[in-house]
């Protein structure tokens, strides 16, 4: 067995934390022993993702110790391979994991993340191995980098994200939806914005909301006296993908986001914004739209409001494309890249040792 952890801010919902549950309930059954190292408080009452049966380490990067705390954290659990999730998580640990080969993932672009530059710099570096959800993030960090970076595609887990049967009761809104954290980059403000425009042209549209964050507040006064309802946290995101006749993402830069995917192997009609690695996933099997553009993202539901052959051909592209990109081959390609890299760099001090019980 191979013990692999993954380091990340926090297990609360989002695109990247999937990806990790998802790697961790695949992990068994491929060799793979895993752990969650996390470095951000969780705040209390938060939803997170659950990983059952993996150990968790909290940590605290704003504690002067962190560093130390990592190294140690490492040694104790008798890490193989130390999985960075993310640009930052790369830059936190580039100096204090020893011996321990690193891969790091890239899931989202630097966006703010520019005062960092130089330790993401250092971090990118000095890992043994890069990968970006999508060709676009690859592009991007490959210049800080220096070297090439392996795509690995986000996977979505095709047992439990399939179309659905309903059929929406004949007179009902028709409601189009939004998973993602409730933050600025993420555009909620441009989807508000289209729902007043779809009011004006008189159309009954409805939207729905799953997700929590800094800008929930902002959120809900901008659609007061709109058919909008923000539903918090959602754990059971099937059950949500299948209350909806379309998925919206407006977000102003993505990687290869797991929520698109995901109600895309629903059979959801989508529409998405043209940034990062979205137009590379949804091509021509949903509708691309110009960022901060309310008025085309109003025309696109106006469209798939009006037009049910059109929602069940996008739907039907949506599903098939997603049928390509099941969670299992993702976690097949990353098994293959730990048990390189624990090839290459072995630790020789443990091999005495038997396999830590979790």
């Amino acid at each position: 067995m191979i013990r692999v952890a993954h380091l990340l801010p926090t297990m609360e919902i989002g695109g990247r934390e999937r990806i990790v549950a998802d790697l961790c309930r695949t992990a068994l059954g491929l060799g793979i022993q895993p752990v969650l190292i996390t470095y951000d408080v969780t705040p209390p009452g938060a939803a997170v993702i659950e990983a059952p049966g993996v150990p968790v380490v909290a940590l605290d990067r704003r504690d002067p110790a962190f560093q130390a705390q990592i190294g140690a954290c490492l040694k104790r659990e008798r890490i193989d391979v130390l999985h960075a999730q993310g640009h930052i998580s790369a830059a936190l640990v580039a100096g204090a994991r020893g011996n321990v080969p690193m891969v790091a993932t890239m899931h989202v672009a630097l966006g703010s993340g520019w005062r960092w530059l130089l330790p993401i710099v250092r971090g990118l570096r000095a890992a043994d191995a890069l990968t970006a959800v999508s060709d676009d993030l690859a592009r991007r960090f490959g210049r800080l980098a220096g070297k090439a970076i392996e795509v690995i595609p986000t996977g979505v887990d095709l047992a439990r994200f399939r179309p659905s049967e309903r059929t929406p009761p004949v007179g009902e809104p028709f409601t189009i939806g939004i998973a993602a954290r409730l933050h600025p980059v993420k555009r909620h403000c441009d989807a508000i914005a289209a729902m007043r425009i779809l009011r004006e042209r008189g159309a009954r549209c409805r939207m729905l909301i799953a997700g929590e964050g800094p800008c929930r507040d902002a959120i809900a006064a901008a659609a007061r006296g709109l058919d909008v309802e923000l539903l918090g946290p959602v754990t059971d995101m099937p059950g949500f993908l299948h209350r909806l006749g379309a998925f919206l993402l407006p977000s102003d830069h993505e990687g290869t986001p797991a929520a698109l995917l995901e109600a895309m192997a629903c059979g959801l009609p989508c529409i998405a914004t043209k940034v990062g690695g979205m137009p590379a996933l949804l091509g021509e099997a949903g509708i691309l739209v110009a960022r901060r553009d309310p008025d085309a993202i109003a025309d696109a539901v106006e469209w798939l409001a009006s037009d049910p052959g059109a929602r069940r051909t996008f739907g039907h592209l949506a599903a098939d494309l997603a049928l390509r990109q099941g969670s299992d081959a993702q976690a097949e390609r990353y098994a293959r890249l730990y048990r390189a890299l624990a090839h290459e760099h072995p630790l020789p001090e443990r091999a005495h040792l038997p396999p830590r019980s979790s």
